[in-house]
């Protein structure tokens, strides 16, 4: 921190300052001349130098790692903006309640999720419905958008895995 190089700081200035002013008559006038005549410039880049140097010299602290918020128990939920993008973990979460599910099929799920969906209105989250609530949303709008039983079967392994991984098992 700088504060902890202040006094080497000052004391550089000091003795910059002695020297322009007490010691004059060592050097010639012309030198003593352009010093003077260029103090505050000359302090300035004495200033930056010496801040830099005291800013290499020390160390930086690594910055705390902010502890995981936990979107269950805040009230309004996840926040808008997740990555529906099945990834990995969504597949071990998905083979709990679907023994043999793949990622592909995830994919396939939020391909058709996306594309269909969002023909007729905003994406949703998964997490914006219950489990109960998907399931009847789902019925209703798979027939709208006139999924067949297979596209629908992977809409809602899709949507109810991330749901889950987002607000955990059993929410």
């Amino acid at each position: 921190m700088l504060h902890e190089h202040l006094p080497e700081f000052l004391k550089t200035i000091i003795i910059f300052s002695y020297f322009c002013i007490y010691h004059a008559e060592w050097a010639s006038m012309k030198k003593i001349s352009f010093l003077l005549k260029h103090y505050k410039t000359i302090f300035a880049l004495s200033s930056i130098t010496m801040v830099a140097v005291c800013c290499k010299s020390t160390q930086s602290v690594p910055a705390a790692k902010p502890a995981p918020i936990n979107f269950a128990a805040v009230p309004w939920g996840a926040p808008a903006k997740i990555s529906l993008v099945p990834v990995e973990s969504d597949v071990s979460i998905a083979r709990v309640h679907w023994p043999g599910t793949t990622r592909d099929e995830l994919n396939e799920g939020y391909s058709i999720f996306n594309d269909k969906c969002t023909d007729c209105h905003e994406t949703k989250n998964p997490q914006d419905f219950t489990v109960d609530e998907w399931n009847v949303l789902m019925h209703q709008m798979g027939r709208k958008a006139k999924l067949d039983s297979n596209q629908y079967k992977l809409v809602i392994h899709y949507i109810l895995t991330k749901r889950e991984a987002v607000l955990g098992p059993g929410k």
